[in-house]
């Protein structure tokens, strides 16, 4: 794609390859690059605004072991493209490392990558699993797509810890209902709201950009959604 027509891009980079090409092409022309929700590690840019994905995903191991001191937990990653979606990876990174540094909570993590989103499949990928490994305490969604879990839990009347991300109108139905327990919340709105003012500030004001702009973990329950702004 041709960015030339460009005085500046707000990205967010969900496919790795393809945003490192797309970083590329910004470079080579002098186009100045702001990153948001994710960055692309060794790429260069004006900024990044979004979550520490790492910690992201460190603090939800910590929310899940304050609900469960010992047993199994599943992490599961949800994406048709699952090999080049690196924010989701990273999120996973940070949660495993959060058990890794406290291994003496007697917490044992299992893997499910689902790579259709449909809630139909979804639905059977899940079923399947949880028949064969009935004793997992809680389950990990290191995206949006807690949603599609939660209604399979509504379902088939499932009661685990679930931990998931982002301030949506279906998750946080499901969080009114308790299915969900905890959301994680990335402010998407000031992501970009902040992302067009850098490029403003860089371009028509010439000010120094910070270089990284890291979000609040914000964590969002049943008892506290009703204040919160996205």
């Amino acid at each position: 794609m041709s960015v030339d027509a460009y005085d500046g891009v707000l990205l967010a980079p969900i496919f790795f390859d393809e945003g490192v090409r797309f970083a590329a092409s910004c470079k080579q022309q002098g186009i100045p690059l702001v990153f948001i929700n994710s960055d692309i590690p060794g790429e260069e840019s004006l900024s990044y605004i979004g979550p520490h994905l790492f910690k992201s995903g460190y603090q939800a191991g910590r929310l899940i072991n304050y609900g469960l001191k010992s047993g199994e937990v599943l992490i599961v990653n949800i994406s048709t493209e699952m090999d080049t979606y690196h924010h989701l990876l990273r999120k996973e990174q940070g949660f495993r490392a959060y058990f890794q540094d406290h291994g003496d909570v007697g917490i044992q993590l299992f893997k499910l990558d689902i790579r259709d989103t449909s809630d139909e499949f979804i639905e059977r990928e899940l079923h399947a699993y949880l028949q064969q490994h009935s004793t997992i305490g809680a389950v990990f969604v290191t995206n949006s797509k807690v949603r599609a879990v939660a209604k399979y839990f509504e379902k088939f009347r499932i009661e685990k810890i679930l931990v998931g991300y982002d301030f949506i109108r279906e998750n946080v139905h499901y969080l009114q209902e308790g299915l969900i327990d905890f959301l994680i919340g990335q402010k998407p709105e000031e992501q970009g709201y902040t992302g067009i003012m850098h490029l403003f500030q860089h371009i028509v004001i010439g000010a120094a950009i910070e270089k990284q702009n890291f979000m609040p973990i914000d964590i969002i329950t049943r008892e506290n959604y009703e204040f919160y702004r996205n």
